[in-house]
């Protein structure tokens, strides 16, 4: 192995259908990863919880199973404690206590294949990157609308990278630091008034400074004061986009 690859973040996936793989592959690879491809689950758990284990394992979850309920019991059977990083896609439309179950039993994300690449991309950095957290009780969307705080005295402009019930991860170059409050404002399509809410940060990433390179620079901020009306807008929003 080439001493450039050793550096590389590495990943295992595990997965039978041909065009998913490839599909995964060229992102992991294009992404800077280092990739190891299984087509079945003969060395998955080693991979889990092996001595040498990954940075990450990516596990199509039809490799356990053609419905539910053997998806379940193949993730039962294994030990998934103190595992690698498990990051799970499924063809299965699931509701939101199935996905919990899914998550009860190990996974650390649970992803629709017809999920946005985005979104995908922004998992798996995530978990590569463990400083790049976020609070997982809610659903996350897509943002890519502009907000507007104050810092320093300074109006200042950014980017919705992506919004939950409880946070939003802001995209802006030289971010504040963890610990700030900050009061956002911003518009939600349709939804009438701009939400005003006040904030902290939480995490930031910049990676001129060891954060992710392949995430964007920005910070993750956690809603402190919503008021009825704000939570309901937020959650209609939401709600439509998930």
């Amino acid at each position: 192995m080439k001493k450039t690859d050793q550096k590389k973040k590495w990943v295992a996936t595990f997965d039978p259908d041909e065009r998913s793989r490839k599909v995964v592959g060229q992102l992991l690879q294009n992404l800077g990863y280092r990739v190891e491809v299984h087509t079945d689950t003969e060395q998955l758990s080693s991979r889990l919880q092996g001595s040498k284990r990954p940075d990450m394992v990516f596990v199509h979850l039809s490799i356990l199973g053609n419905n539910y309920q053997e998806v379940l019991a193949g993730l039962s059977s294994l030990d998934l404690k103190d595992s690698a990083p498990l990051l799970a896609v499924t063809v299965l439309n699931l509701a939101d206590d199935a996905r919990k179950r899914l998550e009860e039993l190990g996974c650390d994300v649970v992803l629709s294949r017809q999920a946005p690449l985005m979104e995908l991309m922004f998992s798996i950095n995530r978990l590569l990157f463990p400083k790049i957290r976020e609070l997982r009780r809610y659903t996350r969307v897509f943002g890519g609308f502009p907000v507007e705080f104050d810092q320093d005295g300074k109006r200042r402009q950014a980017e919705v990278y992506n919004l939950s019930r409880e946070g939003a991860f802001i995209q802006l170059e030289e971010p504040p630091e963890e610990g700030t409050r900050l009061k956002l404002s911003f518009s939600l399509a349709d939804e009438g008034s701009p939400i005003e809410v006040e904030t902290v940060v939480n995490w930031v990433n910049a990676p001129e400074g060891g954060g992710d390179p392949l995430s964007p620079a920005g910070i993750g901020v956690s809603f402190l004061t919503l008021n009825n009306q704000e939570t309901t807008t937020l959650e209609r929003f939401i709600a439509h986009r998930e």
